[in-house]
């Protein structure tokens, strides 16, 4: 039985849960920044202003996207993310510093983050490559190096930023996408083998990252300094206990937890709104991955099928990698929670994503369970 009412059903599951989620989420960048916007730019509702021109751009390209040709995007896939390689290229060169890192653009008046337009692009290149190389992709030499020559300039850009956690989750990213589309797991293994010892001399021969590992292992050796930011974001999940301090009475985003409305900002809402509360939330996400998994796994045509389980596969990791970084199980790593986070090329991002997602899920060739 072809598409029918449970895929529009889902899909409209789906997008409440996100909608949702957004709407708290630009609550929560109020609640966390007003006081730390007041303070920089004389106006609490600064970042808060920001972010909801960035849910209506959002809106705007997520609803374009929902009716764009994907077998345009197939076509063009190649010139988009070479467009964004040279993004990159620029930003190592041109970007706009903060916190010690060249991660933006300053374009028309607004700052553009290409590491975020790198999901769109080399996730439509990943799918279109697996298609073209389905009956390669257990070769290494015609299959795995190609891509995996892409994918290491990818991350050398990244890493002069520099920024070793965005590689990183690319890397990941693609031994689980190669793995879904059946490339030897040994050959898999090798890779993640490979980056592991690179990511050790990476952390092990630059101080800062040295510290960042230190810190998640023993924060409390370095207080004041390196583990400041993970004791700050423990101490607001103490706080918070089973029903949290109510919305609002947080006191962790008085200058205590730095990045409180970006990285950190599911740590406020554990503050105020408590276990119950943050364990509501993350029902909310294992909904949408259900959700989203069922979708994906109907899919047969390979490119539509790319698109599904490359959208799932940034959303998840993402989610995962933030809560786990916000609660002390993974090392900090400045990466913001999907629709809820502080940052405008990261919100819009996301919903062109979802429109992808609903895009390649609507069409015939998925088939119902």
């Amino acid at each position: 039985m072809i598409t029918g009412v449970n895929s529009k059903k889902e899909r409209s599951l789906i997008f409440l849960a996100v909608f949702i989620i957004t709407l708290f989420g630009l609550l929560m960048v109020y609640e966390s920044s007003s006081v730390y916007a007041f303070k920089t730019a004389a106006d609490a509702t600064y970042f808060f202003k920001k972010q909801l021109i960035s849910f209506g751009v959002g809106m705007l390209l997520f609803s374009f996207t929902l009716f764009v040709d994907l077998e345009l995007l197939r076509r063009w896939n190649k010139e988009f993310l070479l467009l964004t390689i040279l993004c990159l290229v620029v930003v190592v060169f041109l970007g706009r510093e903060a916190g010690g890192a060249k991660r933006w653009l300053y374009l028309a008046g607004f700052n553009i983050q290409p590491s975020e337009i790198l999901k769109i692009s080399f996730l439509l290149y990943c799918a279109d490559y697996c298609r073209r190389k389905r009956n390669l992709i257990k070769s290494i030499g015609r299959g795995l190096v190609p891509l995996g020559v892409i994918l290491g300039s990818i991350c050398v850009l990244l890493l002069l930023q520099p920024d070793l956690g965005t590689a990183g989750f690319w890397v990941i990213w693609t031994v689980l996408f190669l793995f879904l589309f059946n490339a030897r797991r040994r050959h898999l293994v090798f890779v993640i083998l490979f980056g592991l010892v690179l990511a050790f001399f990476l952390v092990k021969f630059y101080p800062y990252r040295l510290k960042r590992v230190t810190a998640y292992l023993d924060p409390f050796s370095d207080p004041k300094g390196s583990g400041f930011q993970l004791i700050q974001s423990q101490i607001a999940y103490g706080e918070g206990g089973l029903w949290g301090v109510g919305l609002g009475q947080g006191r962790q985003k008085l200058f205590f937890l730095p990045a409180s409305h970006t990285d950190f900002v599911f740590s406020i809402i554990a503050e105020e709104f408590g276990l119950l509360g943050s364990l509501g939330f993350v029902l909310i996400f294992f909904f949408l991955f259900h959700k989203m998994f069922k979708i994906a796994a109907r899919a047969s045509e390979s490119f539509r099928s790319g698109v599904l389980w490359g959208v799932v596969l940034i959303f998840f990791l993402e989610i995962t990698i933030n809560l786990g970084v916000s609660c002390g199980l993974l090392p900090t790593k400045g990466l913001p929670l999907p629709f809820m986070s502080y940052g405008g090329s990261n919100l819009v991002v996301h919903y062109i994503l979802l429109g992808l997602f609903f895009n390649a899920s609507r069409e015939r060739v998925i088939q119902d369970q």
